[in-house]
């Protein structure tokens, strides 16, 4: 990987651009640092008659300019319903943001499993369901298809995470911070302050640019308290940005 690891050409314009005092988002807390690490769950799907797996963030809150693709959740499905989406990670319309439809049987219908946003749309041209846009979008990054983990640090360990991109986000979502290097050494890569091991996190990654000053002697940091000691002796800088990007650990 480079210097700069996932924070790539769009992510650097950015970063010259967007840097903030503070940043405005709420640091979702590291609670279980003595707990055994816990994994987030993953939930199966249906992609054009295959079952797909996701993990569930939740609703997320968003402003105007992001990249959105459909998601159909059933108000009263059959058994073995689940959750329907329609393009998957290596294709151009997929995004991990999904504005939620929400599709009911319609009364005196029997309803029936459907795997598939072509036999969603059948059934509502048949009469047999509605289709009802509810006005919320949730964060629920699609697993595997090729994907690259990436690598970086925490707390002295190596941690992997998908790498999504930036997403413009509103107020009053969790966010955990992630500290990335501008000018470190070879090997170097993105550090957060997580639990190694640990999955259960909120995906939303608030960037904070560390940058040697040109009279120190840059070494590799793995850790936030490698950070901080650096820092406290005067050998580097932090700088806030506005910047937050979508990076759920697996």
């Amino acid at each position: 990987m480079k210097k700069t690891a996932f924070v790539f050409a769009m992510a650097l314009a950015l970063l010259a651009t967007q840097v903030a005092a503070g940043g405005g988002f709420r640091v979702a807390r590291d609670t279980a640092a003595a707990a055994p690490p816990k994994k987030q769950p993953v939930v199966s799907g249906f992609y054009r008659a295959q079952t797909v797996g996701y993990f569930d963030f939740g609703p997320i809150k968003l402003k105007p300019g992001n990249k959105l693709a459909p998601i159909w959740t059933f108000t009263n499905g059959a058994g073995g319903q689940s959750n329907i989406i329609d393009t998957v990670p290596g294709q151009a319309g997929y995004s991990p943001l999904w504005k939620v439809k929400k599709v009911t049987w319609a009364e005196g219908a029997t309803p029936r499993v459907l795997k598939s946003a072509a036999e969603v749309r059948k059934a509502q041209a048949d009469g047999d369901v509605t289709i009802a846009d509810t006005g919320i979008v949730a964060n629920c990054p699609v697993l595997g298809f090729g994907q690259v983990r990436h690598a970086g640090f925490s707390r002295g360990k190596t941690i992997h995470y998908y790498e999504l991109g930036p997403v413009k986000v509103a107020p009053g979502n969790e966010v955990v911070p992630l500290w990335t290097v501008t000018n470190g050494v070879k090997g170097q890569r993105n550090i957060a302050d997580v639990t190694p091991g640990q999955t259960a996190y909120p995906p939303l990654w608030a960037i904070i640019k560390v940058t040697w000053k040109p009279d120190a002697r840059e070494r590799l940091l793995t850790s936030y308290a490698a950070i901080k000691k650096a820092r406290a002796a005067g050998e580097l800088t932090l700088q806030r940005t506005t910047l937050v990007v979508n990076c759920p650990l697996v």
